[in-house]
């Protein structure tokens, strides 16, 4: 039977090894500890205990003397001893002191040994700890390394946290750790705390920068205050990378820290500085978008060839450059009824007009564009699909004209004067163009066949640039026949896009690029929106406010004052003159104003015959544009209802069940798409469109109710 363990002795053997500490032995050559461990570190030796010893023998020499009586040797040394009791009690004091301190240096010294060979696996040249290393914290430590040592970043960061844990905090101080891989050393260093001030939002970007891997080395600084201290800006220094230059990246980023940094006490958002050459992005406040900017009196861009239409964020103004060198030339709005498409156009026209640019205009819905028939500037407006269609083309002999004039005269094309072509609704009038074509009489087929207006304007989206015309294209939904090959590349001509309302999936990738932009705007606020800004970059945008500039009795009672003031502002004092250099176009225009003057003078419409208390044909809607829309049959979705033709002239809303869509591997343009729907029997029927086929909705694509 084993004997019982003696707990004092036990007690007595851990003390002596934490003053003393383990002789360190050899074992094939090198040192170890008791453990078997490797150590450089040999057992602690005291200086004191010979001090104490005489010390106290000479205190105590008065009563030891009877206990050695008969000795006379050590009774006198005891007797001399007792008269240098005091010298030697002050050489004992200090001794202590010091081997306390040496202890304590010494305790330290093993400690932050086996640190670095438990975390790092190597053992140290050499560990020196100050004399004087504090109550808990070290003052200073230098940890010698053998030459060529190598630390990799994850071990050094377990060894720093091992010794911040072996050395917590304590008071006011801390435990600094730094790696001089130069010098073959770490140094560890005692350093003040210093009291945390920043913010919850500064605390909050510094850990998230610090948790991720997204920019190297972030360090957030405070860039900005306001007058109660509150920051507006932060500045953000990194380490350069390649994707700190990407575009997407940066969008990324930027979303990511105004999340982390949150609505601001102002309520005013966050915008975003980026300049990667130099490692470092600033984070700035924006003042909140507008809810409504009615359209300015005064020229807010001295250019004449920047229209603007819109306040984007950080107060910037949105233009159209129309100029010959633009690399904008043509302008696509996107947005359904209600959005605010009709006042941007308004915008700018009348910014146009003052700016001494004519235009002319198609509005197959007959009321999106026709209060500004005989404004200062406007050549002409179409309702007429088949006139549309003749304008078209007399616009692609104009633009063929021009070009042929340049190249005669050997002038450059910015000496033309320039002219904007407005289509709105493009797919209700593409619509109605195939609907002519299959319905129409045998005159009006043919006509429209040599016509051909999709072929002329696909040709004018990529070509019109060079000759002075300019395109302003308004449809309820963006679509890839619009961009597609087809077009010759359409979408770089249209490189001022707008798009107001939320997009779909697909719409947000054929307008941007990408497919999460214009998909959260808010809806509540009409003309709010997503622009193309002047870096090639969509931004969020208020488009401004310009009434209906129609003085008809019935339209111009309906204004307020101050809605009167700004048209009667923007009005040019001279219309721009309209100068056509192909003889199509100057008679289809005179002809087309012809055509407006006698149906104003000589024209005439039924009244309403009236049935309880609404008057036939008029819808409960408030919304000038109740005319259904028509889009791509390409866009049509599982659930929507569209019009079909039922075969005998007339069409009927059916729901469609299933959508086929076949493209082509190669460019993924659209080349058939087949729409299945029920009839009321067992069998679907399967309808098929072409390319560019466009099916009518039963009713207008709205915005959705915001609550």
């Amino acid at each position: 039977m084993n004997a019982s363990r003696d707990p004092v002795k036990d007690w007595v053997v851990q003390q002596y090894r934490e003053i003393f500490g383990d002789s360190a032995t050899a074992r094939g050559g090198k040192q170890v500890d008791s453990d078997g461990n490797p150590t450089r570190i040999g057992r602690f030796t005291p200086t004191s205990p010979v001090a104490v010893a005489g010390a106290a023998a000479a205190v105590y020499a008065p009563r030891l003397l009877p206990t050695i009586d008969g000795n006379e040797t050590v009774t006198a040394v005891l007797t001399q001893l007792h008269g240098y009791q005091w010298p030697l009690a002050a050489v004992a004091v200090p001794l202590c002191v010091v081997d306390v301190s040496r202890y304590r240096a010494h305790k330290s010294t093993r400690m932050l040994e086996s640190v670095v060979r438990q975390t790092t696996g190597h053992l140290p040249r050499k560990v020196t700890v100050s004399l004087a290393p504090g109550r808990r914290a070290l003052r200073r430590a230098t940890i010698t390394l053998h030459p060529g040592t190598v630390i990799r970043p994850k071990a050094f960061d377990e060894l720093t946290r091992a010794i911040e844990e072996t050395f917590p905090e304590h008071g006011k101080w801390e435990v600094r750790v730094k790696h001089e891989a130069y010098k073959n050393r770490i140094l560890v260093t005692r350093a003040e705390i210093i009291p945390d001030t920043r913010s919850s939002r500064h605390k909050a970007l510094q850990a998230a920068l610090d948790a991720g891997a997204i920019l190297k080395d972030a360090k957030v600084t405070v860039d900005s205050v306001d007058e109660n201290g509150v920051e507006t800006g932060f500045k953000i220094t990194f380490e350069p990378s390649m994707n700190s230059g990407a575009r997407g990246f940066q969008a990324k980023v930027d979303e990511a820290l105004a999340s982390l940094a949150g609505v601001h006490e102002s309520g005013r958002t966050w915008t975003t500085e980026w300049t990667p050459s130099q490692g470092h992005l600033v984070m700035r406040l924006v003042a909140a978008m507008p809810t409504r900017v009615d359209h300015p009196l005064a020229l807010v861009d001295e250019d004449l060839r920047h229209l603007p239409y819109a306040t984007g964020a950080a107060d910037l103004t949105m233009f159209w450059d129309v100029s010959t060198s633009s690399n904008k030339p043509h302008c696509l709005i996107v947005g359904p009824t209600g959005g605010g498409k009709t006042s941007v156009i308004r915008t700018l026209l009348t910014e146009a007009t003052r700016r001494g640019i004519p235009f002319v205009g198609v509005d197959p819905k007959m009321i999106e564009l026709d209060g500004l028939e005989g404004y200062p500037g406007c050549g002409a407006i179409v309702y007429d699909a088949l006139r549309a269609a003749m304008f078209v083309r007399a616009l692609h002999t104009e633009m063929m004209a021009r070009n042929a004039y340049i190249h005669h005269k050997k002038i450059e094309g910015s000496q033309l004067p320039l002219m904007i072509a407005v289509l709105d609704e493009f797919f209700i009038l593409s619509g109605k163009w195939q609907r002519l074509a299959k319905t129409g009489d045998d005159e009006t087929r043919e006509l429209l066949k040599e016509l051909d207006p999709l072929g002329a304007w696909a040709d004018l989206a990529v070509l019109a640039r060079s000759a002075g015309i300019r395109l302003l294209l308004g449809v309820q939904r963006p679509d890839a026949s619009l961009f597609g090959g087809a077009s010759g590349n359409a979408r770089d001509n249209f490189g001022t896009r707008l798009s107001l309302g939320n997009l779909s999936q697909d719409g947000a990738l054929m307008m941007w690029g990408d497919s999460t932009v214009g998909r959260e705007v808010d809806t509540s606020v009409k003309g709010r929106g997503i622009a193309l800004g002047t870096d090639g970059s969509p931004v969020d945008a208020q488009m401004w406010w310009t009434p209906n500039v129609d003085r008809h009795p019935n339209k111009w009672s309906q204004l307020s004052e101050s809605e009167k003031a700004i048209i009667d502002g923007l009005q040019p004092f001279e219309a721009p003159e309209f100068t056509c250099y192909s003889r199509e176009l100057a008679e289809f225009i005179e002809s087309e104003r012809a055509l407006a003057k006698q149906a104003r003078e000589h024209g005439d419409v039924l009244e309403p015959i009236v049935l309880g208390d609404r008057p036939i044909g008029q819808s409960a809607a408030t919304d000038d544009d109740d005319v259904a829309d028509a889009i791509p049959a390409s866009a049509v979705t599982e659930g929507m209802a569209v019009l079909i033709d039922d075969g005998q002239g007339s069409e009927v809303p059916v729901t469609v069940e299933a959508v086929t869509v076949i493209r082509d591997k190669g460019t993924g343009d659209v080349l058939e798409t087949t729409l299945s729907i029920n009839t009321g029997g067992r069998v679907k029927t399967n309808v098929h469109y072409g390319p560019t086929d466009v099916v009518f909705l039963p009713a207008p694509d709205r915005l959705p109710a915001t609550v």
